[in-house]
């Protein structure tokens, strides 16, 4: 007999809930994995309802609610969208055959269609016990937590487990006169605080109306609950959320009563994306579930249910770190294992990531000789931006363009490619002259080849003098995501030239306070216009600008001051002041251009921009606060407006100039548009009051427009920050009045471009 497999039987008796169908051909999956039972249900054969039931000798119960987290049962949908039942083998209404080592459970699953018709497919779930169970076992599921305990009898080495002879209390035999323990926190006046633990005792009849479920399976020790249950309390381990419940079980056993601890505790901190890592983080050591000294017996990493050898995890990308006491599980996005799906929104290829994720972390301690747990968390990425990688293979020398599109899943296909304004299909490329292929990658993914040779009347040509000619092959790929049927066209081009003539190379550096641009001059350095900035250089330019012309041998190099006509505006965050020059060279006779843009990241600790578009961005600096305050806390006139970014002592705010209680005067033609930030704290009663000098924190923030006409760009830099010697010449018009806080703009009017994703 295969054990990796659940044995599958149907239940062939009509029973009063429903009729029985015989069961079609691959509905249903079934596997024995690990600690439970897994049945999957086809998402083609979903009715407009359905649901899981369960049967024993006590009758049938609808696998839904807080009953299914109590009992042990956790329903979802996969990354295919099957429906999926795991199912704890101590779970309520598995039967124990053979003293835990095979576990059986009856399963109906009912199909409804939108008349409200049922059919009922009844499952026989039969299990071996793969392996033996630890001392102490505690399962974190979705919805529940659950720990287990081998149940002692004289004599016992578990220090878990402790004889009580005689007696403290007077206890029947049978699940029924147990009682349980819980240690609850006292809270204090001050909320979030605690003044200690209490304990709280019930009968296990009490402990079932609140939520958990405790008895004896076999020869296991059981408590199980859902998450949030009453006297469950959450608690940080080494910055790690998660939720415990501390409890110990007396019983009685023969003449002697018996105190077994089942505590249990989960993380509750979800999965992160950080970068092109989903990062799982959890505490290497459950302090309230470790008793020292302790040893580590690893963490190992599984995916849908399937443990990874090491060696398997490393080839898809899987790490696992330990880093300050914690446990850091990192999964490239799309690493094999998982699903990625693909979309299209406005013409915008995203993908979506999902991964079944699931750990097992062993120790032992002081009181468990082993505790294993196993913990699961699906991960789902949902519709991030994935632009498609054109690569360019192309060998010269063999006269043959050779681009690849990629990498994609299963779910895209190649309708067509458009090649010169001619649709190309696969059945006409090899007519055409083309070569059209699919490339596969082991991890599933693929790419599509498009092979054209430079004589292709589809490949443009183009004389660029001095026996010069470039080929260039622009190709549209036509691609469609199933099963929704969404279109993606993307574009792609590449071009390749026969002759190594030299052109004009240009290059930027940025300087304290400006753009250092360098235009190496090649072998072909005659008849080139320069262009700063959109407008071309010449000494007029230069000498109203501020420019700093340096002439060698082999280049020529243009400082660029910061603020002067040549900048554009891209952006301010936490980082600083982005700014870009663009260096451009036309040349005159066959109007060939090439550009050349630098960007600079100019630190700032505050600086006001005034945008065209009506926003205002200010980056505020609290740093003279005393006592310091949290610039997450601070806010401007509207106390809903809060910062986009802050750090210790700096908050970013972006809003635009008619919201977050802004102020507009009209003066001397010209519109006002005032606001403040301000330190508004959320006072709690557990909280320290903040100061008079923290509540006195003010910083005044606006912008002025003309009434008539676009409004314009303008920088304010802070009186409190002077710069070093500026480059900039000042305005005859008047700035802001700020209360002293801002300096005149440094730039006003159009002076300064402004890139269009400027923020």
């Amino acid at each position: 007999m295969d054990h990796t497999k659940m044995l599958c039987f149907i239940w062939l008796c009509i029973v009063p809930i429903s009729d029985s169908k015989s069961i079609p051909i691959g509905m249903f999956r079934t596997e024995c994995q690990d600690r439970h039972f897994w049945l999957a249900v086809r998402s083609n054969v979903l009715g407009y309802t359905f649901r899981f039931d369960v049967e024993d000798d006590h009758g049938v119960r609808t696998i839904t609610g807080p009953w299914a987290a109590e009992c042990g049962y956790t329903v979802v949908r996969d990354l295919l969208g099957d429906l999926v039942l795991r199912a704890s083998y101590l779970a309520c209404n598995v039967e124990n055959q053979q003293v835990d080592s095979e576990f059986q459970l009856l399963v109906w699953f009912v199909n409804a269609d939108v008349h409200n018709e049922e059919t009922s497919y009844p499952l026989l779930l039969t299990c071996p016990l793969q392996q033996p169970w630890s001392p102490r076992e505690i399962v974190c599921e979705e919805t529940y937590m659950e720990v287990s305990v081998l149940k002692p009898t004289p004599p016992d080495h578990q220090k878990g487990t402790e004889w009580m002879n005689p007696a403290p209390v007077s206890l029947e035999e049978g699940v029924s006169g147990w009682r349980v323990v819980f240690h609850v926190p006292v809270m204090s006046q001050e909320p979030g605080e605690a003044r200690g633990m209490r304990e709280e005792t019930v009968p296990v009849e009490v402990a079932h109306l609140l939520g958990y479920r405790i008895n004896s399976r076999g020869s296991r020790i059981l408590l199980r609950c859902p998450y949030g249950s009453r006297l469950s309390y959450p608690v940080q381990v080494n910055g790690i959320e998660m939720e415990l419940v501390s409890a110990t079980v007396f019983y009685k056993h023969q003449w002697t009563l018996l105190r077994v601890d089942t505590s249990v505790a989960c993380t509750t901190r979800k999965a992160s994306v950080e970068g092109t890592h989903i990062v799982w983080t959890f505490p290497h050591a459950v302090s309230p579930l470790v008793q020292p000294p302790a040893t580590d017996r690893g963490v190992r990493v599984g995916v849908g249910g399937q443990y990874l050898s090491s060696c398997m995890a490393q080839q898809r990308g899987y790490q696992v770190q330990e880093l300050s006491g914690r446990v850091q599980i990192q999964v490239p996005f799309g690493a094999e294992g998982g699903l990625v799906k693909s979309h299209v929104i406005d013409g915008e290829y995203l993908q979506s990531y999902f991964l079944d994720l699931f750990y097992l972390q062993e120790w032992e301690d002081a009181q468990w000789s082993l505790t294993q747990q196993r913990s699961f968390r699906p991960v789902s990425v949902l519709r991030q931006p994935h632009t498609p990688r054109v690569i360019n293979s192309t060998v010269v020398s063999e006269g043959v363009f050779s681009m690849a599109l990629g990498l994609f899943p299963p779910d895209v296909s190649l309708v067509n490619v458009t090649v010169a304004g001619e649709t190309v299909s696969w059945s006409k490329a090899d007519g055409l002259g083309l070569g059209l292929s699919q490339v596969p990658f082991p991890n599933g993914s693929h790419a599509f080849l498009l092979q054209a040779p430079f004589s292709h009347p589809a490949v443009s040509q183009q004389y660029l003098g001095d026996r010069r000619r470039r080929y260039t092959l622009s190709v549209v790929f036509n691609l469609l995501v199933s099963p929704e049927a969404e279109l993606y066209r993307h574009p792609a081009t590449v071009e390749t030239d026969l002759q190594d003539v030299v052109l004009p190379s240009l290059a930027g550096e940025c300087m304290a306070r400006g753009v250092k641009l360098l235009l190496h001059y090649g072998n072909m350095d005659t008849d080139w216009a320069v262009y700063v900035g959109g407008e071309r250089l010449d000494w007029d330019v230069v000498q109203v600008e501020g420019y700093n012309l340096v002439a060698q041998k082999d280049q020529f190099g243009v400082d660029v001051p910061l603020y002067s006509q040549g900048m554009t505006y891209e952006g301010l965050g936490m980082e600083g002041l982005l700014v870009s020059v663009q260096l451009s060279l036309s040349h005159l006779d066959t109007g060939e251009n090439i550009t050349y843009r630098q960007r600079c990241l100019f630190p700032v600790q505050e600086l006001l921009v005034c945008l065209p578009d009506g926003r205002i961005i200010v980056l505020v600096d609290t740093s003279a606060v005393s006592p310091p305050i949290d610039p997450e806390w601070t806010s401007l006139l509207n106390p809903s407006c809060r910062p986009l970014h802050t750090n210790l002592t700096r908050a970013l705010f972006s809003f635009s100039i008619d919201t977050c209680g802004t102020i507009k005067t009209l003066k001397d033609n010209e519109l006002s548009y005032a606001n403040e930030v301000r330190y508004t704290p959320a006072v709690l009663p557990h909280m320290t009051p903040p100061s008079i000098h923290q509540l006195s924190f003010r910083v005044p923030v606006g912008c002025v427009h003309p009434v008539d006409g676009q409004p314009t760009l303008s920088i304010y830099e802070s009186q409190s920050h002077t710069p070093s010697p500026a480059s900039f010449r000042p305005r005859k018009r008047r700035a802001l009045r700020t209360e002293g806080h801002w300096k005149r703009p440094l730039v006003r009017g159009q002076k300064m471009h402004i890139a269009e994703t400027g923020g």
